[in-house]
């Protein structure tokens, strides 16, 4: 969490501007490897410093850490609901077809008198032959029905009474099943008679033929107008059929409804709106139905600025190939819909939770003829997926959390040694920009130096009090979060030795109780970019004092790689520093292979120490640098081995006198100079 202290900002001072060039020599007597100077402001980020004045610098680090997103305490599942059905039920259409057994088939006789009057002599006429009807177009092909009837009507459009008629209405394939059978008697001329036969558990077919097995009828009592085309007209309608399987071209039909309310369950919240920033319904359909199907969805208690309706989606499904099945998904988005969760009305409970959807699978009118039968089988996965709410509003309900997460400061693992700080100060603001309370605790707050396996726990009576956060107030188009801040100094708290400690893990315990006191009506908001926040921000005065501080970088080296080692007999490496700063450093550079194995060693114990400038007792300011030459003999072997080291581990150790604590300033600065001096063999 406090990515910037003292000790690490004089280490790079004085060492990590000289590592970050390549190492290389020329073969000159002497030869420059580097030469730069260096300053607070070129090593410590510009996000870091603030320089003040009277050019004094102040450390300023922040680091918010906390919920930063609604779906850190909420996250609405995918809910995919699965239906496998046959067809609950199938319809064919109200059909009648008329037909007419006339006076000619009845008294062929009659035909020599036709148009005149005359006596009708009386009939009695018996037979097994019948009329071949076929009403696959009007009906059906072929069915088989759970329910339905067929209506006979008799018209008697004789001028003489018929006293009876017997028939039969056969399927003309063969097997002369018989549909219905039955008697009409005593029907006066110009009067109808209907009688109604059940279907259900029938297979009728749609070519048939009605075989009238006896026709009895009176003689008239006075001559008569013959006319040969009227007869008995019979009139044959079906209603109400509900095939179990059936080949024909059927209606429009609803084939599946399901109105249903889905139950979501949100780890313990009672949400009443979500407001969709991202999502899709889910629809995938697996169908052996050789009929094209209509399939609508539809979440009725939904709406969009956007669209006209609430969420509806039509899907065609093609017709399935004959002993086959299909296959289909799709996603359909509803980005910016919002959608009510009290099911189908908000007056009648449930009242969270809920989303009232209509499903529906329907076949429409073709005119193609299909076989369709309650064995055909549909099965339909469908709902919500991948919705990222915009808003949701609700009882978010009681929660308790906590914030456990470790900072990591993984440079300051290199440093050992003491600091001594003047003051540090640190700010902690709550912020909530939720529409529901929260209350935060501090149960601790631990500063780790895993180097030294030294913890320090940071303390103040401000931290042992737990802070009410409330609600956020909506104003529409933004939130007016809800703000509180704790500061915490040396006066108050143990901050200065906390930051002293040089920790390089931060590990908090704060514990949060979300919607503590309860919710008022359901009322209770959050938008996407609602926030629950723990900013830290620390504010450290560059005024430190150093005790052996020591701080170990080690990267990548090349040092003399394109040297001719035979050819020298001996070198010198120099620093030359011109010091600003009121610190004293001990350098010593340690070569090493890929294995860490030492190769080399410089600076090691003798002529290591760059001096500190001295400091205006008034002013406390370094009134001009001090200048250092550092001087280390090397030998052949030294440089060999220096030239087959892969890494250099640099190792600084940092004092001020008597650990004084001195002001940094942001023109102080280090002048540094490296220089390898050679002396080659002459060689005839």
């Amino acid at each position: 969490m406090i990515k910037s202290t003292t000790s690490l900002v004089l280490f790079y001072l004085l060492f990590a501007g000289c590592a970050k060039e390549k190492f290389s020599s020329e073969s000159n007597w002497l030869a420059p490897l580097i030469e730069t100077e260096l300053t607070l402001g070129n090593l410590i980020p510009d996000s870091l410093i603030r320089k003040n004045n009277d050019n004094t610098i102040d450390i300023v680090f922040e680091e918010a850490y906390g919920i930063t997103s609604i779906q850190d305490i909420l996250v609405i599942p995918d809910r995919i609901d699965s239906i496998e059905v046959t067809l609950s039920s199938l319809v064919l259409e109200d059909r009648s077809f008329i037909d007419t057994l006339t006076l000619q088939e009845i008294y062929p006789a009659s035909v020599f008198l036709n148009g005149q009057k005359a006596d009708l002599p009386a009939q009695d006429v018996q037979t097994n032959q019948g009329t071949k009807l076929d009403v696959s177009k009007e009906f059906f092909s072929t069915a088989t029905f759970v329910q339905g009837w067929i209506d006979i009507t008799i018209s008697n459009d004789l001028p003489v009474t018929a006293e009876l008629m017997e028939f039969e209405l056969i399927n003309d394939d063969g097997t002369n099943t018989v549909v219905a059978s039955g008697t009409f008697t005593d029907l006066a001329p110009n009067t109808t008679q209907t009688q109604s036969y059940t279907l259900a558990g029938k297979t009728v077919k749609g070519k048939l033929e009605l075989r009238v097995k006896r026709v009895k009828t009176k003689a008239s009592d006075e001559p008569v107008l013959i006319d040969i085309k009227k007869g008995l007209r019979i009139t044959f309608g079906v209603r109400g059929l509900k095939p179990q399987s059936a080949t024909a071209v059927f209606p429009a039909q609803n084939l599946v409804e399901r109105n249903d309310e889905t139950t979501y369950s949100f780890g313990g919240a009672e949400l009443t709106q979500v407001n969709v920033k991202t999502g899709s319904i889910l629809m995938k359909v697996e169908s052996s139905i050789e009929e094209a199907i209509i399939l609508q969805y539809k979440i009725s208690q939904s709406s969009s600025p956007g669209q006209s309706g609430p969420i509806y989606k039509e899907w065609k499904i093609p017709a399935a190939p004959k002993g086959q099945r299909i296959f289909i998904e799709e996603r359909f988005p509803i980005d910016g819909f919002v959608i009510h969760l009290y099911g189908e009305k908000n007056s009648v409970a449930p009242y969270f939770n809920h989303v009232y959807n209509e499903l529906a699978a329907k076949i429409e009118y073709t005119g193609i003829e299909r076989t369709l039968s309650l064995s055909d089988k549909i099965k339909i996965e469908f709902g919500l997926v991948d919705v990222i709410p915009e808003l949701v509003i609700g009882d978010p309900g009681l929660h308790n959390f906590t914030i456990k997460d470790s900072l990591e400061l993984p440079a300051l693992k290199n440093f050992k040694g003491n600091l001594s700080l003047e003051d540090a100060s640190l700010e902690l603001n709550f912020y909530n920009s939720f529409g529901i309370e929260s209350l935060i605790t501090t149960n601790e707050i631990i500063g780790q130096n895993t180097g030294s396996n030294k913890n320090v726990k940071l303390t103040s009576p401000a931290l042992s009090t737990p802070i009410l956060l409330k609600r956020a107030v909506n104003l529409g188009t933004s939130v007016k979060p809800d703000e509180q801040t704790l500061i915490l100094n040396k006066g108050n708290s143990n901050i200065k030795q906390f930051i002293e400690n040089l920790p390089d893990q931060i590990v908090p315990n704060i514990q949060v109780k979300v919607r503590p006191n309860g919710t008022l009506n359901q009322s209770d908001f959050a938008f996407d970019y609602s926030k629950l926040l723990v900013n830290f921000k620390l504010e450290v005065p560059l005024i430190v004092g150093l005790e052996d501080l020591t701080v170990t970088e080690t990267r990548k080296s090349n040092l003399f790689e394109y040297e001719q080692i035979s050819n020298v007999k001996e070198a010198k490496l120099s620093v030359l520093a011109s010091n600003d700063f009121p610190i004293e450093a001990v350098l010593e550079l340690t070569f090493l292979d890929d294995n860490g194995v030492i190769m080399a060693t410089a600076f090691k114990g003798e002529n290591n120490s760059i001096e500190e400038a001295e400091t205006d007792p008034i002013t406390g300011k370094t009134s001009s640098a001090r200048q250092s030459e550092l001087v280390a003999k090397l030998s052949r072997s030294d440089m060999l081995a220096i030239q087959n080291a892969t890494q250099i581990r640099i190792t600084g150790c940092f004092s001020t006198t008597d650990a004084k604590r001195y002001k940094m300033y942001s023109d102080y600065r280090i002048k540094l100079k490296i220089v390898s001096d050679i002396t080659y063999e002459n060689k005839l």
